[in-house]
């Protein structure tokens, strides 16, 4: 089972960076939305309105980067996901399930027939 810590490991950081990636998002558009209101505003100077707007795009570009950096990581994840779904539908067999479902339902009509 390495490998599956692995992977489940491997998740983790994904996840990780999707939070950071949302995170850095609502800062960019906050930042966005500050260098709006500051171009509005008669009196800021122009240079303000520019650093604001540097700021912005030098997040953006961060953004950028984790965007393809989980484009490529959450490639393996992926790809996991679905050797392991081949693998269970391979090894499942269909009548052992219904058997399962029959014996299921069996059980639940036996505990009401003993209730009412």
């Amino acid at each position: 089972m390495q490998y599956r810590n692995l992977i489940k490991s491997h998740y983790n950081e994904i996840n990780n960076l999707t939070n950071l990636l949302s995170s850095m998002v609502n800062s960019y558009r906050l930042l966005v939305g500050g260098a709006n209101e500051l171009n509005n505003i008669s009196e800021a100077k122009k240079s303000q309105v520019k650093e604001a707007v540097k700021r912005a795009d030098d997040l953006g570009e961060i953004i950028d980067e984790i965007i393809k950096t989980l484009d490529e990581c959450s490639t393996s994840y992926t790809k996991y996901c679905k050797i392991k779904k081949q693998y269970v539908d391979e090894k499942t067999n269909k009548d052992n399930i219904l058997t399962e479902i029959d014996y299921e339902v069996q059980f639940d009509n036996s505990e009401r027939e003993y209730e009412e």
